[in-house]
C-alpha cells in the first residue's frame, strides 16, 4: 500500500516531540498524543484544499500557540479556561486569540475612571461569562451612548 503525502506529513507532524505541560489542562484531560492528533486533523480539515504546505504551516502555528499558552501566568488561567471552552474546536490560534483580546480588555477596563465603576459592575453582571472583552465591549457602547 502506497500512503498519500498527506499521510506522510501527517504520520510526521503527530510523532513530533513537544513539551505536554501546563496545557493539558486547558484541554480537558487529553493527553499530549491526542491534542497532537486533534491539531493535525483540524488543520488538515481547514487546510487540505491548500496543499500539504498550507496543512504544515497550520499546524506549526497551532503548535506555537498551544505553546505560547503554556507560558502564561497563572493569573490568566481563569481566562484561558474560558477560552479554550467556547473556542477549543476552532484551535488553539484562536484560544490564544480570545485570551490575548481578553487579557487586553481586561486591563482596558482597569484603567477606566472609577466613575465608571457602577456602569462596569452593570455590564460585567450581564456580560461577564462572555469574557472581559464583551464588557468592555458593552461599556464603551454604553459610554457611547450617553455621549461621554
Amino acid at each position: 500500500m502506497k500512503l498519500k503525502p498527506i499521510a506522510i506529513v501527517t504520520l510526521a507532524l503527530m510523532l513530533m516531540p513537544g513539551a505536554a505541560s501546563a496545557v493539558e489542562l486547558y484541554a480537558g484531560g487529553k493527553t499530549d498524543a491526542e491534542i497532537r492528533t486533534e491539531i493535525v486533523i483540524r488543520c488538515q480539515s481547514q487546510m487540505g484544499e491548500f496543499g500539504t504546505e498550507a496543512i504544515s504551516i497550520c499546524i506549526d502555528a497551532e503548535h506555537k500557540s498551544r505553546a505560547e499558552l503554556q507560558e502564561y501566568p497563572d493569573e490568566f488561567f481563569d481566562i484561558v479556561r474560558r477560552c479554550n471552552r467556547v473556542m477549543y474546536k476552532a484551535g488553539w490560534n484562536r484560544i490564544k486569540l480570545c485570551s490575548e483580546k481578553d487579557i487586553a480588555a481586561r486591563d482596558a477596563l482597569a484603567d477606566y475612571p472609577q466613575e465608571h465603576a457602577e456602569l462596569i459592575a452593570g455590564c460585567r453582571d450581564e456580560m461577564g461569562r462572555y469574557g472581559h472583552a464583551k464588557v468592555k465591549q458593552c461599556v464603551d457602547e454604553q459610554l457611547a451612548a450617553s455621549n461621554e
